[in-house]
């Protein structure tokens, strides 16, 4: 063979092996390799973290356009929740000697200009079977409840999948996370941390009330939630509660946590935590924390629990030095799963809102407009003492 063809094609080939080695490492940084498995993906138990009570909560929701077989289009929002939960004292039976494992699920719909929905599952499993149902110390998720109509399964780099049925729903969707993780993470008022998969598409369908709908076009969001604690019998008694939201627009998304401390109320926060993604990069374009996010929120609202009144907010505003975030609690799911008012505080109020479309991204003078999920919750040992401050001054 000629030499200076000969040249050529070792040139053409090493060029062919840089760039797929190359391709490959991009795809090992971006997806974790075989080397560094991600734990944070699935399961643990109370003793990873020495706590007296542990619980995680995998949350997926979505925005979806959907089209039915015969040609309705729809628009509809969700989100799902899978939770897992373990104490040495509180799923405890004295008189048998058995641990037990809390497994629960709930969801919420909500279909555009109608009417939302929601359920709440908990089931209790001897602890020695809970290996039946969830993937422990693997990197990846894989949660199915014990019915078996609905499991949560997969992992970052390969994506999620959700095959969810009850009631008049079943949802059989497919996320990929397409943006950088991001972690909230906090010692105080309650001890937790969340890994967020914040932005990616959805794909799959939606059957309602019998009709299918294929899912069109979709924006999701993904997180793994671990709050414990050390000293209390749950975590709901080591704080007021919290506030969270996911905000998605034509380029930005953000994401706020907020956690009250027990003394907070309902309106200051001991955590605050937001962040700016560029959903097209993937990349976080600024943090912020602490005494740089101030929030404000409006029009409350009494509710009665159980003989006791909470407070919620109508309206969250969350404003920083060069980023302003505006969330209307349009669409309510109210999960109230406090306890009866002689029993003991083991539980909580969640407030889960949508807003479609009118909810509010400024960053340095550019504003756009999007849908938002709002989350409030409060705690049940807060509802259970009445010493806590309103915003108004007055007392539960």
């Amino acid at each position: 063979m000629d030499q200076k063809y000969l040249k050529i094609v070792i040139l053409f080939l090493l060029v062919f092996c840089l760039a797929d080695i190359a391709d490959a490492d991009q795809s090992s940084k971006h997806s974790g390799s075989a080397a560094s498995p991600d734990y944070t993906e699935g399961g643990h138990y109370d003793t990873d973290f020495g706590a007296s009570f542990m619980s995680e909560w995998w949350y997926q929701n979505g925005d979806m356009r959907l089209v039915g077989e015969d040609g309705e289009k729809k628009r509809l929002a969700f989100f799902t929740v899978v939770v897992h939960q373990e104490s040495p004292k509180a799923f405890y039976n004295a008189d048998s000697g058995e641990n037990f494992s809390n497994m629960v699920t709930f969801y919420g719909i909500y279909p555009y200009d109608e009417t939302s929905s929601h359920n709440y599952a908990l089931i209790y499993v001897p602890k020695d079977e809970i290996e039946n149902y969830i993937g422990f110390h693997v990197p990846y998720l894989n949660f199915t409840y014990p019915e078996g109509l609905r499991r949560f399964y997969g992992s970052r780099s390969k994506g999620y999948r959700l095959d969810y049925a009850y009631d008049n729903v079943q949802m059989n969707l497919f996320f990929k996370p397409t943006v950088k993780q991001t972690i909230d993470s906090a010692i105080e008022p309650v001890k937790f941390t969340t890994y967020e998969n914040a932005y990616g598409k959805l794909e799959g369908s939606v059957i309602l009330d019998g009709k299918k709908y294929v899912v069109t076009q979709a924006d999701g969001y993904f997180d793994h939630m671990i709050p414990y604690t050390i000293d209390q019998p749950t975590w709901e008694m080591e704080m007021h509660g919290w506030s969270w939201s996911e905000l998605t627009t034509d380029r930005y998304q953000t994401i706020f946590y907020g956690v009250r401390g027990v003394d907070d109320g309902y309106d200051k926060y001991t955590y605050k935590h937001l962040t700016l993604i560029d959903k097209h990069t993937g990349k976080v374009i600024a943090e912020y924390s602490g005494d740089e996010v101030d929030i404000v929120e409006n029009d409350w609202k009494d509710v009665s629990i159980n003989g006791h009144y909470v407070k919620r907010p109508s309206r969250l505003d969350i404003l920083t030095s060069d980023l302003n975030i505006s969330i209307n609690a349009q669409s309510i799911v109210q999960l109230d799963k406090s306890s009866q008012p002689k029993g003991q505080p083991v539980g909580f109020v969640d407030f889960m809102a949508f807003q479609p479309d009118e909810a509010t991204i400024e960053y340095r003078g550019n504003l756009e407009h999007g849908s938002a999920f709002y989350e409030y919750l409060v705690s049940d040992w807060s509802i259970f003492t009445s010493s806590q401050q309103t915003p108004e001054g007055d007392r539960v």
